[in-house]
């Protein structure tokens, strides 16, 4: 097992308008956990006032069975528990969830099976004991687990099968029997996203779906608590507009609304190749009341105020100049991003849509062979470095979907090979803080609506001795804990020249940082 460092009590403040980053006596924690590179496998849930979850795969093998270690920390970063799991060796850690006081972990194999009678497992563990209960299951093979979630006694995975089709599963924990609920195989199509209404005890399943170059739409499946289809609605794009992402929220019992991003299509027309596009051009929102859509809303990139990561972008730039000569046909031009969604806040009867931009960066290696002359010939070829964040959106939205307000952060130097939300938010009153963790610093924004209330600054990590120094911080991150804190965790090569026991280090390490 990996041995733990001493624990440093730490306090880290933001203050607003000063947003100064100081430490205090009052006790809050950093835990090390020593490891040998950042290949480890060290994942981290937020159990909210129930404490912080810490598992890890081990190279402890049994039979068909490896170990995992879970691991549940108190608020003061306490060890309340710790837990050897077995889990089927083939298979890989993919979703996690916290609900009601359990942590779920979902782990599945996509290869194509040979004799395994199973190729999904999910753990339930019980954060006040860590007991914990195991599923085995079966579901399609060669597919992507795309979302994850309990439903009463169910556990629901939605999936994209093969690439040109997508299901929605469950895996009931009495009867402990898998089966699909719905699948979508007429037609390509590609799983979006999963919603529970807790009001109303039914389940949202949105799904993508592209019947003909003319024919495509937002397919959105309702369930109640038995799990029978009680509602399907159809939101179909404006012409010459696709959705790419959809996700949906509770207004009021039988009143919903749908955020997501779209992208425009030449002539109203699109390819299957090309419609599965994740690239966008700008956001939209649309209701539901009752068994109706209303026609969704739409807000081009270029009609946005203060998304200032874009700034830069010299395409930006030469299409906003042709949009402001042409004001009557703005949506003929647009720049395009990929992003992250996340998931819809609603506060004081306003909703907030968080969404994260990155592209993807390559560069080029060029070599020289010699051809049968004798002749040096350069061969040139892009090798593909990571996807490049660099800026948050966030939008406002009234109740009938109108867009009141957006703004947004710059974020710089985070290059990565995997792709997942980087930037927590917290609301103070009316003040809207912004921050992601990266090469060992936070770096934070307050904004107030459209306003910016103080820019980027970048506050260090505190680490656990003195005259640490971090020489390299990897795989960094935060997310939100409780309250007004947060955690944020990564790998760090320190190196210390006044400890007896060496002068480097490689640790897994998380911090608790509280926003004031």
């Amino acid at each position: 097992m990996k041995k733990l460092f001493p624990i440093l009590l730490l306090f880290l403040f933001l203050v607003p308008f000063t947003f100064n980053l100081y430490a205090q006596g009052d006790p809050l924690l950093r835990l090390e956990i020593e490891t040998k590179s950042d290949a480890a496998t060290y994942k981290v849930e937020s159990c909210g006032e129930a404490g912080l979850a810490l598992f890890y795969e081990t190279t402890l093998k049994q039979d068909v069975y490896k170990f995992w270690v879970f691991v549940l920390y108190n608020k003061f970063m306490q060890e309340t528990w710790k837990k050897d799991v077995p889990i089927f060796d083939n298979m890989t850690y993919r979703k996690d969830l916290v609900k009601d006081n359990f942590l779920f972990v979902l782990f599945y194999n996509s290869d194509k099976r040979k004799s395994e009678q199973y190729n999904c497992q999910v753990l339930k563990i019980n954060l006040t004991d860590g007991m914990y209960e195991l599923f085995s299951g079966l579901l399609p093979e060669n597919s992507q687990v795309v979302a994850f979630d309990t439903f009463n006694e169910n556990m629901v995975v939605g999936l994209n099968v093969q690439e040109k089709y997508s299901a929605l599963y469950t895996m009931n924990t009495l009867s402990k029997e898998t089966k699909p609920l719905f699948n979508v195989e007429d037609f390509e199509s590609q799983f979006v996203s999963l919603m529970e209404d807790t009001a109303k005890n039914s389940l949202f399943a949105i799904f993508n779906i592209y019947e003909s170059r003319t024919v495509y739409y937002m397919l959105i499946k309702e369930f109640n608590a038995d799990l029978s289809e009680i509602n399907a609605f159809k939101l179909v794009p404006q012409d010459e507009r696709k959705f790419n992402s959809a996700k949906l929220t509770t207004v009021s019992e039988n009143e919903y609304m749908v955020i997501g991003t779209y992208d425009f299509v030449k002539k109203g027309t699109v390819s299957s190749n090309d419609y599965f596009s994740k690239t966008a051009s700008g956001f939209y929102s649309a209701k539901i009341f009752g068994s109706s859509v209303v026609s969704a809303k739409y807000f081009n990139f270029l009609e946005l105020e203060n998304m200032t990561g874009y700034l830069r972008s010299k395409e930006y730039h030469q299409a906003k100049k042709k949009a402001d000569k042409d004001e009557d046909e703005v949506d003929k031009y647009s720049v395009d991003f990929d992003l992250l969604l996340h998931d819809i806040v609603f506060r004081d009867s306003l909703y907030y849509f968080v969404a994260e931009a990155f592209y993807e960066e390559y560069h080029t290696v060029t070599s020289t062979y010699y051809d049968y002359y004798g002749h040096a010939v350069p061969v040139s070829y892009a090798v593909f470095d990571g996807y490049k964040y660099f800026n948050a959106f966030i939008s406002c939205f009234d109740l009938d979907g109108n867009k009141i307000w957006d703004n947004g952060m710059e974020i710089f130097n985070i290059l990565t090979f995997k792709l997942e939300n980087r930037v927590s938010v917290l609301f103070e009153e009316d003040e809207i803080i912004m921050a992601y963790n990266r090469e060992g610093k936070i770096g934070a924004k307050i904004i107030r609506g459209p306003d910016v209330v103080e820019g980027v600054e970048y506050y260090p990590l505190e680490t656990t001795f003195v005259n640490d120094k971090v020489m390299e911080d990897t795989k960094s991150n935060m997310e939100y804990w409780y309250d007004n804190y947060f955690i944020a965790y990564g790998f760090q090569t320190i190196k210390n020249n006044s400890l007896v026991d060496g002068s480097k280090r490689t640790v897994f390490y998380i911090n608790k940082v509280a926003f004031k």
